[in-house]
């Protein structure tokens, strides 16, 4: 048997949870209680959020830290710790007030347009001071192209005097620039520099250090490391701009837009160049012709490696030198990844020295039945691109996993927050299958908080006590790591690569190229799994660690991932070092497959199915059912996913296997149950319900087959007439029912008020019909947890809402007892929760008897 299937069968499995602890600051008495509420969530860990805490790195702050670790070294618990005082990550706790000289630098430019002749004329200069110094003034031709203006333009720096240029020029029109490096220009002055080593060592010498000195017996043992939220380039507006594209927008090529600086950059673009950078610097914001591409992506290229060997790479140094790990993440919404501000400019490179990948998925970014729609959210902007999210995030983080140096296959995932009270266990389940399929497997979810209310970023887990969604939280708790154990020791299966499209749109310009979503979502709808893949790979030069790629018998392997293809999305243009790369592998007999922009999903599907098959094959139109495989040395596993709300699967599946077997077992380890299917040349039946997932596994020992049922058993649904007495237990003492109606028969249930929050119990005697051997109730607002008979038969989180009855009925009288939970959000309203709509309360129905035919 699978040796980590045995682990989860056994209830031995490692844990994947790892999540956030909310520190105030102000609760230091409640913090054990806390600890074992988290503990009985089946977290076998704990992220520690610094943010809001009073005293961060102060007196309190170690008092409480010294019983977090102490209360989780009892447990066997893992701790991490957020890595500052502020969000996003970079401030130091306020070191950069004391070290003014390590502040930021941004780059920025001043322009005047004259006409010529001119002799001797003026022009005034800025004044320069220790903030703001001049680094060179030229003069270009302008073309008749809008603001576009020739390359190679004048250096007139030095008739400056006095606070004026004294300028003559030719007969034309022309475009005079003064370039400066300034502290202005960034929205994180008294933040570090992640252009500068002895800047980031700020935020080593004040946090991690004197955790280190505080906690270096526990480093490597109970402190687990550090974790960086949402790091960033942090540059901003700087001068006149005639468009702000929204905060994830902001690139190289905006005018107004100030950039990260320092000298390093212009050595490193002169090597780039074979030239001075300086002259050509104005095509950072301005169209230079054939020139601008090469040096917008020379900069970029500079400033992200820069970022890379200074930031995070000195952070992982550091705690791979002290013992214990470095996780986090970016800001990755909305393609902000590849991009400034907001961001480290590149996916890759940003998260380069750390030990698992990493990405958020909070603030309403994926909400169930809106993936093929652009809809509203409580993040920036208040509306969200379906294709990154459902297409690309989740991919991006396994990606690297896979092909990171030292990340060893660990994909995680900050996730649940920020959607308010209304973010039930439906959603909860929907968003961890839509990362666990893609190839995440472990997790930091969003939070744990010592207050209540607590209107920052809700839902906060447990709630001392007030939380009626808890037990589902918990449930689903225990699924992630069941699941996350199984899939993280295979080999994932993914036949195609993507390439990412940072080099792209930074050569071509913003808007010029096609984003790694446009080829994913024509393949992943088509049921091919893909990893994306930087240029990194295929540049051993640019230092990074992520495994080169190599070529053998056609086929491209990076790492332990192999690849019968890479698909390189549209651009007006690649670097001539990417289109070089390119050309390499092509030229070793890789098959590379250029998009063009009108390339449409039968064209692309054409040239990939011409050189690798498909390794799930579907019958019907399902698009929304997910897929991944994973390959051990005695079996081969795969997950399905459907991600619909609204539409059943009912199809047949032909997968690739190298397992010749006659039966397959199908584990649904939500619902601790488990089934066999028939196979026959590797195609089996698939029926999954919305919400629903399984796993099926196909395994040459057939040992975990003994004891299960068979699928192909027929059954068939009718109407359940059953007579409900029903009770509520407000939210405030969910151990208190009080009678709110009796008789309620399953037809016609009574609503429940609209401002309830807590439980709802339903009571009904029963005698058994023939065959009959399980119940649905259909929908349920949120989850439901059942008894017949005395006997626990679980809880239901999501659809579908079904229990197997079979060995708790009785002949003759019989009794069910089902105790629904809804949450919070009915009762205690939160700005979040505005963003989804809340089910009602209740069991709602249609309920039905589950009979064998």
């Amino acid at each position: 048997m699978n040796s980590w299937l045995h682990d989860i069968l056994n209830s031995k499995e490692d844990n994947y949870m790892l999540p956030f602890y909310w520190q105030h600051g102000d609760h230091h008495g409640k913090i054990p209680a806390q600890i074992e509420e988290i503990y009985k969530s089946g977290c076998r860990a704990l992220c520690v959020e610094s943010r809001p805490h009073k005293d961060f790195c102060g007196k309190t702050w170690w008092e409480d830290m010294d019983l977090i670790i102490s209360e989780a070294e009892k447990r066997g618990m893992k701790v991490w710790i957020l890595d500052d005082d502020h969000f996003p990550t970079g401030h130091a706790a306020g070191a950069v007030n004391n070290h003014p000289e390590l502040r930021k630098w941004q780059l920025v430019e001043r322009h005047v347009d004259v006409a010529g002749p001119l002799d001797n004329a003026l022009l005034i200069v800025n004044p320069e001071n220790e903030d703001n110094v001049l680094l060179g003034a030229y003069y270009y031709e302008r073309t008749d192209k809008a603001e576009e203006i020739k390359p190679f333009g004048t250096d007139v720096k030095d008739n400056i005097k006095e606070g004026f240029l004294h300028l003559t020029i030719p007969e034309g029109v022309y475009r005079v620039f003064f370039i400066y490096k300034t502290r202005g220009g960034t929205s994180k002055r008294d933040y570090i520099d992640m252009l500068r080593e002895e800047s980031v060592k700020l935020l080593i010498d004040t946090v991690y250090e004197s955790h280190y000195e505080h906690y270096k017996e526990h480093f490597g043992k109970t402190v687990a490391g550090f974790f960086s939220d949402e790091p960033c380039f942090g540059n901003d507006w700087y001068g006149p701009h005639s468009e702000d594209h929204g905060f994830y927008c902001r690139s190289v090529g905006m005018p107004g837009l100030a950039l990260p600086w320092n000298e390093r950059v212009i050595d490193i673009m002169k090597d780039a160049l074979g030239t001075d950078p300086v002259p050509f610097l104005p095509a950072l914001w301005f169209d230079m012709g054939e020139k601008t591409g090469e040096v917008r992506y020379a900069y970029m290229d500079a400033v992200t490696k820069l970022y890379r060997d200074c930031f995070t790479r000195q952070l992982g140094d550091w705690c791979e030198a002290h013992g214990v790990e470095y996780i986090g993440h970016i800001i990755e919404d909305m393609n902000a990844h590849a991009r400034l501000s907001a961001s480290g400019g590149h996916y890759f490179r940003s998260l380069d020295g750390q030990h698992m990948s990493g990405i958020d998925i909070v603030l309403h970014q994926l909400i169930p039945g809106l993936s093929g729609h652009v809809h509203s959210a409580s993040s920036f902007g208040n509306n969200l691109d379906p294709e990154f999210f459902d297409y690309v995030l989740a991919k991006l983080d396994s990606s690297f996993a896979r092909i990171g140096t030292q990340m060893n296959g660990r994909a995680m995932c900050e996730v649940f927050g920020a959607y308010g009270w209304a973010e039930g266990t439906p959603i909860m389940k929907w968003l961890l299958d839509h990362l666990l399929v893609r190839g995440v497997n472990y997790f930091v979810p969003h939070a744990f908080s010592p207050s209540f209310p607590d209107p920052d970023c809700p839902p906060h887990f447990g709630a001392g006590g007030k939380d009626p969604q808890y037990e589902g939280f918990s449930i689903l708790m225990n699924y992630g790591n069941r699941v996350s154990h199984l899939l993280s020791h295979g080999k994932p299966v993914t036949s195609v690569a993507v390439l990412y499209h940072a080099d792209a749109e930074w050569y071509s310009g913003y808007g010029n190229a096609m984003f790694t979503q446009v080829p994913a979502k024509m393949l992943y709808d088509e049921h091919i799994d893909f990893d994306i893949l930087p240029t990194d790979c295929f540049m051993p030069e640019n230092n990074s660690r992520v495994f080169q790629a190599e070529v053998k018998n056609g086929k491209i392997k990076v790492g332990e991932q192999i690849y019968s293809c890479l698909v390189v999305p549209a651009s007006d243009g690649l670097p001539e070092k990417v289109d070089s790369a390119l050309k390499s592998i092509e030229n070793k007999g890789a098959r590379v497959i250029r998009m063009e922009k009108c390339c449409g999903k039968s064209e692309l599907l054409e040239r990939v199915l011409a050189v690798t098959e498909r390794d799930v094959c579907v019958k019907g139109d399902y698009p929304l059912l997910r897929c991944s495989h994973f390959e051990y040395s005695d079996s081969d596993v795969f997950m399905f996913v459907n991600e619909s709300v609204s539409k059943p699967v009912d199809t047949t599946v032909k997968v690739r296997t190298k397992i010749n077997t006659e039966r397959a077992l199908i584990l649904d380890f939500l619902n601790d149950s488990k089934y066999t299917v028939k196979v026959e040349n590797s195609e089996f039946a698939l029926k999954l319900s919305p919400y629903q997932s399984v796993i099926a596994v196909f395994d040459q020992d057939e040992s975990a087959l003994e004891g299960t049922e068979s699928y192909e058993i027929p059954y068939e649904e009718i109407p359940a007439d059953l007579s409900f007495d029903i009770e509520t237990a407000d939210y405030t003492d969910m151990n208190s029912f009080k009678p709110l109606c009796q008789g309620a028969t399953s037809s016609d249930l009574p609503e429940i008020d609209p401002a309830f929050s807590g439980k709802i119990r339903y009571t009904a005697k029963f005698d058994a019909a023939d065959r009959v051997c399980g119940i649905d109730f259909g929908n349920v607002g949120q989850n439901v947890h059942l008894w017949c008979n005395g006997k626990d038969l679980g809880m239901r989180v999501c659809k579908p809402y079904s229990f197997d009855l079979s060995e708790a009925l009785h002949r003759g009288s019989n009794e069910l007892t089902a105790v629904v939970s809804n949450t919070l959000a009915n009762a205690v309203r939160d700005g979040f929760s505005g963003y989804l709509a809340i089910p009602a309360s209740g069991i709602t129905g249609p309920v039905k008897w589950i009979k064998k035919l």
